[in-house]
């Protein structure tokens, strides 16, 4: 539901700026941004009553909870929604991407406005895939840190899900390239909160493609041992460059 409404959106989104000829939201803000990765505030027009932001988080905080993050492949058979794939999961971000955008995540969310959210792309290569997109977008409400991962080393096509055709969704990076390329799951489970605690209350109702949203409770997470690894085989905080 999520992500077809996001689809849609941006699809009257771009009709409406060809026709008016005018920008319908805020310009991102840009926190890091090069040829191959981008970190920005974006304008999100869900945040209804507003999100908690700004919000201070450190950059071991940021690390854990992106180490923490893990994907299960999957794959949907002849229509009936089978589901395969490692039964541990891996991580979703290497360690290299965790140092990396982890102090630049907790930056956005500290300067972040109670409408914004904080986004990333970030782009690696493979010798026979090629470029993989690894994208996404956080936001903190009420000390629980809304985790949305749209894609996990994903190629810029999927021609054995949806797409025949590549294309570049720097500024769009919550839409997912292959929607039933895997789910998403969160390491230590002590301080994974179930989606369905937050159906109906206000910051969750857009964000209903639950295979791609993890909601963390970050005062639980931080009482608990930071011991490598994790269950999704990441180490919980990687060192300092």
């Amino acid at each position: 539901m999520f992500l077809r409404a996001v689809a849609m959106a941006a699809v009257a989104l771009t009709v409406t700026t060809a026709i008016t000829g005018c920008k319908t939201e805020p310009a991102p803000i840009v926190i890091y941004e090069d040829k191959r990765d981008s970190i920005w505030l974006m304008f999100d027009p869900e945040s209804g009553s507003g999100h908690s932001h700004p919000f201070e988080v450190s950059r071991e905080q940021m690390a854990r909870v992106m180490s923490g993050v893990y994907i299960k492949h999957r794959d949907v058979v002849a229509g009936f929604g089978m589901f395969f794939g490692d039964e541990e999961g891996e991580p979703a971000f290497t360690a290299a991407q965790i140092a990396f955008a982890a102090p630049h995540l907790a930056e956005a969310l500290r300067k972040a406005s109670p409408r914004d959210m904080a986004t990333f792309y970030l782009t690696s290569g493979d010798k026979q895939a090629g470029k993989l997109v690894t994208s996404g977008g956080v936001f903190v409400r009420e000390g629980k840190m809304f985790f949305i991962l749209a894609n996990a080393r994903t190629p810029p096509y999927a021609v054995q899900y949806e797409n025949t055709y590549a294309f570049d969704q720097r500024d769009q990076p919550l839409i997912p390239i292959a929607k039933k390329k895997f789910v998403v799951g969160f390491a230590p489970k002590e301080a994974l909160l179930s989606n369905k605690q937050f159906r109906g209350k206000p910051g969750y109702e857009p964000y209903l493609d639950e295979s791609k949203l993890v909601i963390i409770d970050l005062q639980k997470l931080s009482t608990l041992p930071n011991s490598p690894p994790t269950a999704s085989g990441a180490s919980p905080v990687p060192p300092r460059r």
